[in-house]
């Protein structure tokens, strides 16, 4: 018997609203109506019905911690984005934020202690009291922008003050290369998975932060059904691979063929 811990709770609830988003929009059922749904490991479920097993292994290829960290580079941008045209800074902005950058504290004490560090700095570079970002935190070690900025955020003299967040949010977020890791994490496992179940099936669930995913969703489905098919060809593969995007709104599932 598998014990039903909290990841397993978490999981058992994204493959059930993903059950019901795929009735929603595809107005079928995946499995028939009486089948059994059992708790596993290696895959994490089994589904029974008419002597057949499936096995359903969930992985994630966004997660939400990641879009939560960019959301706190958004706000932070825009904050510091009107401090330069107040203060009419005619300098180019570059916030390179690191990958660390916490997304399980206090979001709006974080926005305002980085942005109010962010407004000394600047003071200080101003008044020449420091000639470059590296020596204003050999003097500051503990403020925050020392530890979640990478590189000197002031760049170079420009015709208005200019802000550019740099890192995911201002490159294109690299979906397609995180879905081919999500992917080649688990497919070394499929050899074992056959051996408790007759099909198996992997479901990949992306975050729930909507601006960030709809367009990938909605412009690259051809591309990405090229990639998920790429990994259910033979028996060392997946049977079936869904990308799967759940709102209680518009909830969008994309299926290898």
């Amino acid at each position: 018997m598998i014990k039903i811990n909290d990841k397993k709770k978490k999981e058992l609830k994204s493959l059930k609203h993903f059950i019901c988003d795929y009735y929603k929009i595809f107005h079928e059922y995946l499995f028939p109506e009486n089948y059994q749904l059992e708790c596993s490991e290696s895959p994490d479920f089994i589904v029974k019905f008419d002597n057949q097993k499936i096995g359903i292994e969930i992985t994630e290829a966004i997660k939400e911690e990641m879009m939560r960290s960019e959301d706190l580079e958004i706000a932070i941008s825009k904050i510091i984005q009107k401090y330069v045209e107040e203060e009419n800074i005619k300098k180019v902005i570059w916030l390179s934020f690191s990958d660390s950058l916490a997304s399980d504290i206090s979001k709006n004490k974080f926005i305002k202690d980085f942005t109010e560090e962010f407004k000394k700095y600047i003071m200080a570079r101003r008044n020449r009291e420091y000639s470059s970002f590296e020596e204003f935190c050999e003097s500051n070690k503990d403020f925050l922008i020392c530890k979640y900025l990478e590189d000197e955020p002031i760049r170079k003299d420009y015709k208005k003050p200019l802000v550019i967040p740099g890192g995911r949010y201002f490159f294109p977020f690299d979906y397609e290369g995180k879905l081919k890791i999500a992917i080649d994490k688990k497919i070394g496992k499929v050899s074992d998975y056959r051996k408790k179940v007759d099909k198996i099936y992997l479901l990949i669930k992306t975050s729930s932060n909507p601006p960030n995913l709809v367009p990938f969703l909605d412009v690259h489905i051809p591309h990405i059904k090229e990639i998920l098919n790429s990994y259910t060809k033979g028996r060392n593969n997946f049977d079936k691979i869904f990308l799967y995007y759940h709102s209680h709104i518009e909830p969008q599932i994309i299926i290898s063929d």
